[in-house]
């Protein structure tokens, strides 16, 4: 049921996110639209911490909760809130001038800079209020009851979508209050989870003073190594808009951010399928059921694959005519831009619930050094690429070699730690997946003289027949038809 909420969630909030695109990049042009995305990037470095303790309060919060234990449920609570609230004044004391500062001396932009950093100064402000709220939505989260966070994910998303649309005819000074807008529905959701977990859970989420020195202790050391991670992350995905910029101009950062929306789109559909088993996977370990553990991460991995790779084929089959219909006309490098990332986010659907079993052991510290330091070298190697002349797009050739060789390395340290059955998993999600990708490329390789949109059809039926039939286990397709014939 979780998994139906997060994925209608996920299919209104895209079409909302599509529009919201549209009609902003309509109202706001080529340049400002490309400097938006250049602030967005800055500020994802900046408020590294908020992913940092998002993360950790999450896997705190849920191996309380799969214990049972209330009381040291809203002890770990308090004390992320307490942590929150200190790191968010902090964030917003120094994120504020150091902004500032790389705006004024390092963004490439014609028009007025003063504007820009008025831009930035909003959104931190949306940032740093919608961090308050995270061990609020941790609660929701472990909980499982994503309505909570789909439903307000969906209003503001429309909310959103709207407003970018009354850009296009009326307001002055469009960039500034698209800015006020973002922020907004960035922060409005923390009000509204922290109304929600006083009403419902208020032993949990009472608040009070904990003077657990120790677990303070705990979840700051285990922060450190998720801190590395999230570092890593966030600078090569928004490093990647930063060094666009340096080496060539915002409208190459237009073309680039189109992409990453849609990359964004593709990738919500394996994090909603990962987002509502990681909680189960965390469960089941914490209460010493390994075989049901095993189980989940071979199905986070599998059926998150082969999810984006139904949403992926009508970019892959014709991107061009997509762009088009979705934005009026298509940005030089765009279409480029969009089937590399594409490839790099399916590489990267293969290590989905992975992560979530090896946080749930506790001991992350291999993990997170060895495979982050990877994604890190990937964004000095993408600088030694552009700054040797190659395209822009060149950089996520970069990425995409990354992301294969971390899911070989994901494989040794998660047998080391977990003492994981690998071959289980290959056998299990990997081959089964790749034997679809096999089975599909034929059609990707003939051409068709027909409409896009009756092609489109067609592949996506060819690719769910495959999926069914090769993708899926004999005990997974009986599931799924004892299912249909229980709602017939």
């Amino acid at each position: 049921m979780n998994t139906i909420v997060m994925y209608l969630r996920l299919g209104i909030t895209s079409i909302a996110g599509l529009f919201t695109t549209r009609y902003a990049l309509q109202a706001l042009g080529v340049s400002d639209f490309g400097i938006f995305s250049v602030v967005g990037g800055i500020i994802s470095l900046i408020t590294i911490i908020n992913t940092i303790m998002l993360s950790t309060s999450m896997r705190f919060i849920s191996v309380s909760v799969g214990r049972s234990d209330d009381q040291a449920t809203n002890k770990v609570f308090n004390v992320s809130l307490s942590i929150h609230i200190l790191i968010a004044l902090l964030m917003a004391f120094i994120a504020i001038p150091i902004g500032k500062w790389y705006i004024i001396n390092f963004v490439n932009f014609e028009g007025n800079i003063n504007l820009v950093v008025q831009v930035f100064n909003i959104s931190i402000i949306g940032s740093v209020i919608s961090f308050i709220g995270v061990p609020y939505e941790g609660v929701i989260i472990a909980k499982e009851k994503f309505i909570v966070t789909s439903i307000t994910n969906v209003f503001f998303s429309i909310i959103k979508a709207l407003i970018s649309y009354l850009l296009i005819l009326h307001f002055e000074n469009k960039l500034y209050v698209y800015a006020i807008t973002v922020a907004i529905c960035t922060c409005a959701p923390t009000f509204i989870y922290i109304l929600y977990g006083y009403i419902k859970w208020h032993s949990l989420t009472k608040v009070k003073i904990v003077k657990d020195l120790a677990l303070y202790r705990e979840i700051i050391l285990f922060s450190r190594w998720v801190g590395f991670g999230a570092v890593a992350q966030v600078g090569q995905s928004q490093g990647a808009a930063l060094l666009v910029n340096v080496f060539f101009n915002t409208v190459m950062n237009t073309a680039q951010g189109i992409a990453l929306t849609i990359k964004s789109l593709i990738m919500m559909v394996s994090q909603n399928l990962t987002k509502s088993i990681s909680p189960q996977i965390t469960k089941s370990y914490v209460a010493g059921n390994h075989n049901r553990c095993k189980l989940l991460i071979a199905m986070s991995s599998k059926f998150s694959f082969l999810a984006m790779m139904i949403i992926s084929v009508p970019f892959i089959i014709d991107v061009n005519y997509l762009l088009n219909l979705w934005l009026g006309g298509v940005p030089e490098f765009a279409p480029k831009f969009v089937y590399l990332i594409i490839i790099d986010s399916l590489v990267s659907a293969f290590n989905m619930g992975l992560s979530e079993a090896i946080f749930a052991n506790g001991n992350i510290k291999q993990y997170q050094l060895v495979i982050n330091s990877n994604i890190l070298l990937s964004i000095f190697v993408a600088y030694v690429v552009l700054k040797a002349g190659a395209p822009a797009y060149s950089l996520y050739y970069v990425y995409i070699g990354v992301a294969v060789v971390n899911t070989f390395v994901r494989q040794i340290i998660l047998h080391k730690t977990l003492g994981y059955d690998n071959v289980y998993l290959i056998r299990k999600a990997y081959l089964p997946s790749i034997m679809v990708v096999i089975a599909f490329l034929p059609f990707l390789l003939i051409h068709f003289s027909m409409h896009p949109l009756l092609k489109y059809v067609i592949a996506e039926l060819y690719l769910c027949i495959l999926i069914y039939y090769i993708g899926l286990s004999k005990s997974e397709r009986t599931y799924i038809v004892d299912k249909i014939k229980g709602y017939v």
